[in-house]
């Protein structure tokens, strides 16, 4: 047991290293975009976040096409990373700077959360989530992605950036040197994500409990590493649309491209626990995270406190009744 959790730990250490090369590339690459750091949040750095997720996904789908029930392991990570950024991580940057957003946002971009879990409840309430609904819920999430890119003409300004490193040796070698740390990063992110998922199953059976119990308490709480460490350094620079959006971001990705990755590669089957607990407790702790930011466009401390009790709860909750 000693050695599975070890490993399990080491490579959610690599998980959030692997994690971080990508999301420094990705930053520099918005950043030559001349991208709003909203945006920036909700695509390209929620997506480099939730390399973890989206890796452990895979490689779950990859196990239960050989036969190996990773099921639990894969969506209990995707709901546990989640609660965890929406509840106790949003709390903690909210703690170090007031977080502010706009009122569009909320409707946007909240309302959007709210239907990515809605999505995945509806896709797994049969106790199964197909191929085909993974596929459904990818595209879901490249609709939002296009719909959200094009109000800043992200295509326009790809293309202008492209035009202009052609003419630039030293931009082109700087964009090579961005991409080849960003292939370094999801090397990194296969390796560990195969690390933890084949030490979270073995940690399971040996505990008793069941994979998505592991997934939600000990691997989506490691794999929102990366989120955290990202919404906290945006918050003590001040950037709180940025760290609202990283998390935000990464409450829509993982649902939908994180998810629908894995199981379009195998299909999953969704435990009743995560169907009667974890996924309803996710969308109310998501709907008062909204509410909180709604009421004044901000969080101060006393709201924080409240986001940060709620994950508390249902930790205590989860521990005491849905292992």
């Amino acid at each position: 047991m000693i050695v599975e959790l070890t490993l399990m730990v080491a490579g959610l250490i690599l998980l959030w290293l692997g994690s971080g090369f990508v999301v420094d590339a990705a930053k520099r690459i918005a950043a030559a975009l001349k991208i709003s750091p909203m945006l920036i949040g909700l695509t390209i750095i929620s997506i480099g976040t939730s390399l973890p997720e989206i890796m452990t996904n895979v490689i779950s789908g990859i196990k239960v096409r050989a036969g190996i029930d990773a099921s639990g392991v894969a969506i209990g990570t995707n709901i546990g990373s989640c609660l965890t950024q929406i509840t106790l991580i949003l709390g903690i940057a909210a703690l170090i700077s007031r977080l502010k957003v706009r009122k569009s946002f909320i409707r946007r971009d909240g309302i959007m959360i709210l239907f990515a879990i809605l999505s995945l409840f509806m896709v797994g309430i049969d106790g199964t989530i197909s191929r085909m609904e993974g596929a459904t819920l990818i595209v879901i999430y490249l609709t939002y992605l296009i719909m959200i890119s094009q109000a800043e003409d992200v295509r326009g300004k790809v293309m202008g950036e492209f035009k202009a490193s052609i003419g630039s040796r030293s931009k082109r070698a700087a964009h090579l040197k961005t991409v080849g740390i960003m292939l370094l990063g999801i090397v990194a992110l296969i390796f560990a994500s195969n690390l933890v998922v084949n030490n979270a199953i073995r940690l399971a059976e040996e505990w008793n409990v069941a994979k998505s119990f592991v997934g939600v308490l000990i691997i989506g709480v490691g794999t929102g590493l990366p989120e955290l460490s990202t919404a906290i350094r945006a918050a003590m620079k001040r950037s709180t649309s940025l760290s609202v959006g990283v998390l935000v971001g990464s409450n829509i990705t993982d649902p939908l491209l994180s998810l629908g990755s894995g199981a379009v590669i195998s299909g999953f089957t969704m435990n009743r626990g995560l169907l009667l607990f974890d996924l309803p407790y996710w969308f109310f702790a998501s709907a008062l995270a909204l509410l909180l930011l709604r009421k004044k466009t901000s969080i101060r401390r006393p709201q924080a406190i409240a986001l940060i009790a709620a994950y508390v709860l249902f930790v205590v909750l989860k521990i005491g009744f849905f292992r």
